[in-house]
């Protein structure tokens, strides 16, 4: 009887030794995974060198900053309206935020001009997030992967040189991330934002040039309940787009895009749509973006909603709009040089046209402002 219990007792040893063992290997393996993904700088630069791709914001995380320092307590920010409008672009060579391009820079470039830019006497309050302090970040992103050092991020300055950004940049697979790498010593506790992250959109359908004379003609949506102040209905003639409002007509350039980038691009890619260089759109008034997707398929966005309209015909009919809507609107244009026709609202007498400085809407935010009315008969 002893010998049994003795014998048992040593198996169940040797099992638990075993046990411990493989535990230990599993452990091991999996920490030895974890080491072997730590610089991912290459990666970042091989996205930036590539062909050029949207990144939408995803998620946000911050942490409480106290007298005593950084809180390792990291917690996911609530997002807000303006967060729908920030994006990166990243491609050829180059990389911008919110259609400012930068130029990279080394850690000790970053370093020394973060520096400069506090005073001297603010310098022992100015602190740079340690390596460890990042790697809890990204992992609270949802990063699958972490930096053995500060020079494995992607620094950013201004294409003038005068400032550097706050934010180091690091990218892997279908994400971006930006990471807070300095922080100022306060009094008081106050949330420190520590990181973003960003999510690709290279996935999405990218859209092409359209000539723009394939596009003239009635465009409609099928599904739309027309009112006054949506017939359904855009007509398109020689690189403007009108739609009907009331008693006025509309009018706006349609633009290829370019190099410019827009506030739009977050938007597109929630619809599914990746704006590029390529792209034709146009806007209104309310803040509508019209991405012609070919040349029979056009989708307005906006308001988080995606509305497909079809090419219905060729031509815009005189009923809908009227050649001497057209033609007062060019003469406007020509009459006021520097100024552009945007409305012509239909009166009892002689029309009253809106005069603004843009109808670009995509690239420039004063675009439909009416700065005067004039009397066509003035």
């Amino acid at each position: 009887m002893r010998k049994t219990i003795i014998l048992t007792l040593a198996s169940l040893l040797l099992l638990t030794g075993c046990g411990v063992q493989a535990k230990k290997t599993t452990q091991s393996t999996k920490s030895t995974k974890q080491a072997t993904i730590t610089n991912v700088k290459p990666t970042t630069e091989k996205i930036i060198q590539g062909a050029t791709q949207t990144w939408t914001f995803g998620k946000r995380v911050g942490s409480q900053q106290t007298t005593k320092g950084v809180s390792e307590q990291l917690t996911i920010s609530p997002t807000t309206r303006s967060d729908a409008q920030i994006n990166w672009t990243t491609g050829q060579g180059q990389i911008s935020g919110n259609t400012v391009v930068y130029n990279q820079v080394s850690f000790k470039t970053w370093s020394r001009k973060t520096r400069q830019s506090v005073t001297k006497e603010g310098q022992d309050d100015l602190h740079f997030m340690s390596v460890t302090q990042i790697n809890q970040t990204l992992k609270k992103l949802g990063a699958n992967f972490k930096i053995g050092s500060l020079n494995d991020l992607i620094y950013l300055e201004t294409k003038t040189k005068t400032m550097v950004l706050p934010e180091a940049v690091i990218a892997k697979d279908d994400h971006l991330y930006t990471i807070n790498i300095e922080y100022i010593t306060t009094d008081h506790t106050q949330t420190l934002e520590r990181g973003e992250v960003f999510n690709s959109t290279a996935t999405q359908q990218k859209t092409t040039q359209v000539p723009l004379t394939q596009l003239n003609g009635t465009w409609t949506a099928a599904g739309t309940t027309a009112s006054a102040n949506d017939s359904g209905k855009v007509l398109v003639k020689d690189g403007y787009l009108y739609q009907q409002r009331y008693d006025s007509y509309e009018r706006s350039a349609i633009q290829s895009l370019a190099s410019e980038f827009t506030d739009q691009q977050s938007s597109a890619a929630k619809a599914g749509y990746q704006l590029t260089g390529k792209s034709v759109t146009s806007g209104d008034s309310i803040g509508y973006l019209y991405l012609f997707v070919n040349n029979q398929k056009l989708v307005r966005i906006g308001e988080g909603l995606a509305t497909d309209y079809q090419k219905t015909s060729d031509q815009v009919s005189e009923k809908e709009l009227p050649q001497q809507s057209i033609t007062i609107f060019k003469q406007m244009d020509d009459k006021y040089p520097g100024e552009v026709a945007s409305t012509i609202t239909t009166k009892a007498d002689a029309p009253i046209v809106g005069m603004s400085a843009s109808i670009n809407y995509l690239t420039d935010v004063t675009a439909g402002q009416i700065t005067e009315n004039k009397s066509v008969t003035n």
